[in-house]
């Protein structure tokens, strides 16, 4: 048992350090989303091994290093907080599961969050059901295009406009396909929100080309107000977020490390929420399950 302990440091000591090749190969770098995985398999095989040599002391500490780096950036990256008393608007994220078997209980549920704003993805299959047990908290929401709804927008209040591409001056569209609308929010200007669902971080390029186009459309566009939400299939832990985080800036990444998936035992931080600087973090609340393989998120943001 003993020597089974010594082989979990170790496995797991390596495979943290792979890791951090992700910041050169796409493709390793999908390992990084597991680093607190690793964390736990290397702590269980201390305790295995607690009175083996002292060389697997020495290994658990080479690679607890990494696994500390990475928590500890995430720890401590700054997210502006909204100002007391600051007009709130409360956005509901959710991959709602192309497979959901229960559709209109998770629109129940998301209809009982007291959300403003839902920002949902994967409703291909759900988007009948969602609609009709959420028109009550929601009459308003965007509409279905020809070729089917993977994205949908609800809202509390009116949808002045909205497109699965963004447009500039002169109307024309570009960017990749993600879904927009602007909310007339009471006392507010129109608040531009958009949901979004990346592929799988394997094969790398795949999403790596929709990383890039996601930050090149939104630099053509007012980022101020902008709230960008959605399964992203990133955790906090790997280079590819890191690099998301720089590149929409001034958007801030106001999910901190919010363990969405899978929802029977979340370990995987995946869905995020970005805001632009005209938002401060009120709060993040993870929600129950409701039928779906993620977790809904509820984030309250204040105007700064």
């Amino acid at each position: 048992m003993r020597l089974v302990g010594s082989t979990m440091v170790t496995v797991a000591t390596l495979a943290a350090w792979i890791a951090l090749l992700g910041a050169w190969s796409p493709t390793l770098d999908a390992v990084a989303s597991f680093l607190p995985l690793f964390a736990i398999i290397l702590v269980a095989g201390l305790l295995i091994a607690r009175r083996r040599a002292l060389w697997t002391l020495l290994i658990a500490a080479v690679g607890i290093a990494p696994m500390a780096v990475a928590a500890t950036r995430e720890a401590t990256r700054a997210i502006p907080p909204a100002p007391a008393g600051a007009h709130e608007l409360r956005v509901l994220t959710h991959n709602v599961w192309f497979d959901n078997a229960t559709p209109a209980a998770t629109g129940a549920a998301i209809a009982a969050a007291g959300a403003d704003v839902v920002l949902l993805q994967e409703t291909t299959r759900a988007r009948g059901s969602l609609i009709a047990a959420t028109t009550r908290r929601f009459p308003y929401r965007t509409r279905c295009p020809e070729g089917g709804c993977g994205l949908t927008i609800l809202s509390r209040w009116p949808i002045r406009a909205s497109g699965y591409f963004l447009e500039d001056a002169r109307g024309r569209k570009f960017g990749p396909p993600l879904l927009w609308a602007d909310i007339a929010v009471p006392g507010l200007a129109p608040v531009r929100v958009a949901t979004v669902h990346y592929p799988w971080p394997l094969p790398a390029r795949r999403q790596a080309e929709k990383r890039a186009a996601m930050s090149a459309a939104l630099d053509r566009v007012d980022r101020r107000a902008l709230i960008v939400a959605g399964d992203m299939n990133l955790t906090p832990w790997s280079s590819a977020m890191r690099a998301q985080d720089e590149a929409l800036a001034p958007l801030a990444r106001m999910t901190r490390a919010t363990w969405s998936w899978p929802s029977v035992l979340p370990f995987l931080p995946i869905d995020q929420l970005y805001a632009g600087p005209a938002w401060g973090l009120v709060r993040v609340d993870r929600l129950a399950a409701t039928g779906s393989d993620h977790l809904p998120l509820l984030i309250t943001l204040g105007q700064r």
